[in-house]
């Protein structure tokens, strides 16, 4: 076809010409295009991950666990930190420019007077790439719910919703069960899930039993336990262990090893497992630097439910002074709850815009946090409030949260600060 793009940033940029809206939910339009492609399903095993929080974490340890099994994964992550690469792995590497290229190119190619979002076509250039890869595993992580999001085509082998929490409301629904019934819509007949939430909602409980879904739930079919020589791993049969402590949040560790257990018919042992968390990492899940006597921390929270579990990581890695936060958020986030969750743990509030579409002003995000002491707005970037933190004699901890943008800025300027 004449005309089309050559390189992945103008590919990108096409996508973004032409999709119809940022979000438009509905499979109709996706799956007319992945039966034209032909690439149902992806892989002879498919993992399918929705949930509030929590998803990446447990999408990027269940691929290192299955690659550290021996099979060859595949894996879609979204959104992206820095790059759209890493929206589409295999073997645990973000794809080249050159293989999205010819994903995208064969989606356009089939796609003809279908409108397709953002969204969907990353996902189907996704699915295109899969096939071509020949891997053993797929695992798809849901962008937007699960009932109608674009990933909800593909039939799970094994479904997980990792959490259930307050966010995306305009879209999902006002409440933790009419949320979950849209979570719930990743559900097969009789296809096993996968829970890392303890208090499901009934709308899901329901939708399981009228589906004969056999559910796991965490803390009671299974769990990660730290003991005195190790973590461990336990299920209803058999605990594995030990294994270092993982980078990644627990309860993520905790429903990526069950997952993948029912996927592959076995739990993984204790050496596959340690192999495991020396290779897991996810960019701003708690990700943690260090310059001079400083700590900082970066993290993508950006709903009170995610909100909650920063302050339960930042309150097992205590510090010993104050921690100041550097926060910008999307216009549609619960600011307030946000702040209130974690009022015990950052002590100092400094609010940054958000450069996206719809990101808004740190003077917004201010206004949106409610009343407090210590809480200011700045037209600064995130890398400029680090610096003036940075030049302060003091040796607070400095937390970066929010938007993707905002963690993705203050990480690029980490990085290079520290080459």
């Amino acid at each position: 076809m004449n005309g089309l793009p050559s390189s992945l940033p103008e590919w990108l940029s096409f996508i973004e010409r032409t999709h119809i809206s940022n979000v438009a939910l509905g499979l109709e339009r996706v799956r007319r295009v992945a039966d034209r492609l032909d690439v149902l399903p992806p892989a002879p095993r498919n993992l399918v991950i929705a949930g509030t929080n929590g998803k990446g974490s447990t999408c990027v340890f269940a691929e290192a666990l299955l690659e550290a099994s021996g099979l060859r994964t595949a894996a879609t992550l979204s959104p992206h930190l820095a790059e759209f690469n890493e929206r589409i792995r295999v073997a645990a590497e973000a794809l080249d420019d050159a293989a999205i290229c010819a994903a995208m190119h064969a989606v356009e190619r089939v796609r003809g007077d279908v409108a397709l979002t953002y969204f969907e076509y990353a996902i189907l250039a996704a699915l295109v790439a899969f096939r071509a890869a020949r891997v053993d595993v797929a695992i798809l992580e849901v962008g937007l719910g699960g009932r109608l999001d674009a990933v909800n085509i593909v039939d799970g082998d094994v479904a997980v919703i990792t959490s259930i929490g307050l966010d995306h409301m305009d879209y999902l629904g006002h409440d933790r069960e009419a949320i979950g019934v849209e979570k719930a819509g990743i559900l097969r007949r009789g296809v096993p899930l996968v829970c890392g939430d303890a208090r499901l909602p009934e709308s899901i409980v329901r939708c399981a039993a009228g589906l004969d879904v056999p559910v796991h739930r965490i803390g009671r079919d299974f769990n990660l336990e730290q003991r005195a020589d190790g973590w461990w791993f336990r299920n209803a049969s058999t605990a594995t262990g030990p294994f270092r402590e993982p980078a990644l949040a627990p309860v993520n560790v905790a429903v990526a090893i069950h997952a993948v257990a029912l996927l592959t018919g076995q739990t993984p042992s204790a050496a596959v497992l340690d192999r495991a968390v020396g290779n897991a990492r996810l960019a701003g899940r708690f990700e943690r630097f260090r310059i001079d006597a400083r700590e900082l921390v970066l993290d993508v929270a950006h709903n009170p439910h995610g909100a909650a579990f920063l302050a339960g990581q930042l309150a097992a890695a205590p510090h010993p002074g104050p921690t100041r936060g550097i926060a910008g958020f999307l216009k549609e986030k619960d600011v307030a709850g946000i702040v209130r969750t974690l009022e015990h743990h950052i002590h100092d509030w400094t609010f940054v815009g958000t450069a996206t579409e719809r990101g808004q002003s740190g003077a917004d995000s201010l206004k949106m946090s409610g009343s407090g002491p210590h809480r200011r707005a700045t037209d600064c970037s995130p890398a400029e409030v680090i610096e003036s933190i940075l030049a302060m004699p003091a040796t607070e901890r400095i937390v970066v949260l929010g938007s993707f943008d905002v963690v993705c800025q203050a990480r690029a300027h980490l990085l290079a600060r520290i080459a």
